[in-house]
């Protein structure tokens, strides 16, 4: 049997047919449109019955429709009760209830990193564990726990908002309302911020000509800048407190790091793991395995076709 993965994120809408072991046979990508809501629900009615229409041809046997987003989602009811800067308007969707006017296949909605953690432990780096822990590391930083070998979803489906733990309260301000979170510290929203904090400190003249990305600041680091060492620094000290928090906490066997900002970090995980060894439990750090994400760019709609198994 097939499944309809669906991957909702801030720049593209990637849907796909999905087999059980992850290939994926047919796809469309669509860019994530700028107005919002009502077009994204019907850009998604047009994916879905498209993915539909080529599976009759085709005959291929379609079992359900999985959808990984952006957002705090109930999974039970099927709503994206609030959602992302990055997605107009995307707060109080009744998605299940939008898609079951076209369809009668069942239909599972959840959050776009714990589809992505389904997939890790399926597929990647996770394959054959029972206790993991991911984290995304991108514009934000997201979460997903694998516990006795099952997605750890909490009262409705709002757990493992590992982003949002809080370092330093006193720490600077999250978009979350909180302050110190590990969002502020590792993701490349602000790795880039605080790189172009510096460079401004030390060329006040330059005003707000200094865009730079996180994958930029990491080239300078390898170049020996000396702010971008900075910035590197307190960002993997910043992780690996997060990290030894949610070793702390969960005792995973492993943790895998994906998203934007580890591409190509194997160098990151590496100095991460000499950090931890200095912090925390030793009884509980030493034998947690860090790992790189092995998972493609199509692992969001791949996740999305495992929900409901």
């Amino acid at each position: 049997m097939y499944s309809i993965g669906v991957d909702i994120g801030g720049t593209k809408i990637l849907a796909g047919i999905v087999s059980k072991n992850g290939e994926v046979l047919y796809k469309r990508k669509i860019p994530t449109p700028e107005l919002g809501r009502d077009e994204i629900l019907i850009l998604l009615k047009e994916a879905i019955l498209k993915m539909t229409e080529w599976a009759n041809t085709e005959t291929i046997p379609l079992e359900k429709i999985g959808i990984g987003t952006a957002g705090q989602v109930d999974f039970i009811k099927g709503v994206v009760l609030s959602g992302t800067t990055n997605i107009k308007d995307w707060g109080d969707v009744f998605l299940r209830e939008e898609v079951e006017k076209y369809t009668h296949l069942p239909i599972y909605i959840d959050n776009d990193v714990n589809v992505l953690t389904l997939a890790e432990h399926q597929l990647g780096a996770a394959q054959g564990y029972k206790e993991v822990v991911c984290l995304a590391l991108g514009t934000g930083v997201g979460g997903g726990v694998i516990s006795n070998g099952a997605l750890l979803r909490g009262a409705w489906g709002g757990a493992a908002e590992l982003g949002h733990m809080t370092l330093d309260m006193n720490g600077e301000q999250c978009n979350c309302g909180m302050r110190g979170c590990l969002e502020t510290y590792a993701s490349g929203t602000w790795v880039a911020k605080r790189m172009e904090n510096l460079m401004q400190l030390q060329n006040p003249s330059s005003g707000s000509s200094l865009p730079i990305t996180s994958q930029q600041t990491f080239q300078l680091y390898h170049e020996g800048d000396a702010m971008a060492k900075q910035v590197v620094h307190t960002m993997i000290t910043g992780l690996a407190h997060g990290v030894v928090n949610l070793i702390h906490t969960f005792n995973p066997q492993i943790i895998v790091l994906g998203g934007g900002v580890m591409e190509n970090g194997q160098w990151i995980i590496e100095l991460l793991q000499k950090k931890i060894q200095t912090i925390g439990l030793q009884s509980l750090i030493n034998d947690v395995k860090i790992e790189l994400s092995q998972m493609s760019t199509e692992s969001g709609l791949i996740g999305a076709g495992m929900l409901g198994e």
